[in-house]
């Protein structure tokens, strides 16, 4: 009879053959493609937003100096204005200095001669005509021919006369009167 074996030999040496997952290349690669556009997304973040802090630093510094410089620029306008207005002032006044007539420029030739380092005021102040009559008074006499000095000195006068000197009380002060003949006499109109 024959036996037919239609099971293996165990004993038997075959060939076994063994199923091999298939992988593709392109799985690792994409993964290490991911990987990497991840670390490159994540190194342009960090770098945009330390950029973005430094122009945000940046910004702050220049809100602040503009604070300052729109002061500075209030401040300046300002002492704009206040430089017109004193420079309108200046010229008015340099106006009515070169429109000065009569007493007025008799007054300030007066006020002028008056020594500064003296104790000596006026009490009055009479023109009559081209003759003009001071009266006042003064701690120290020494201080009247100064100041008759100083009256001729100006021009404005022809002559300076002591008309009176008087000594007041135990306080050593002294009244005087001086008549003087104006140069520059003009008739009122």
């Amino acid at each position: 009879m024959i036996k037919v074996n239609l099971l293996k030999d165990p004993i038997a040496r075959t060939h076994r053959t063994y199923i091999k997952p298939s992988t593709s290349r392109t799985g690792p690669l994409l993964i290490v493609f991911i990987v990497l556009v991840v670390g490159l997304m994540g190194a342009w973040y960090y770098v945009v937003n330390e950029r973005k802090n430094e122009l945000t630093e940046y910004r702050n510094e220049l809100k602040a100096e503009e604070a300052r410089l729109q002061a500075l620029k209030i401040k300046l306008e300002k002492y704009e204005e206040d430089k017109k207005q004193i420079q309108s002032r200046i010229s008015v006044i340099e106006q009515l200095k070169e429109q000065q007539t009569g007493p007025v420029l008799l007054l300030n030739h007066v006020l002028h001669s008056i020594p500064r380092n003296r104790l000596l005021w006026l009490t009055s102040l009479i023109q009559k005509d081209s003759a003009v009559q001071i009266v006042g008074q003064t701690q120290k006499i020494e201080a009247i021919p100064d100041f008759m000095t100083n009256l001729a000195e100006t021009g404005f006068f022809q002559s300076v006369d002591l008309e009176m000197i008087d000594s007041v009380g135990q306080d050593d002060a002294s009244k005087f009167s001086l008549l003087c003949m104006s140069a520059q006499y003009q008739p009122e109109e």
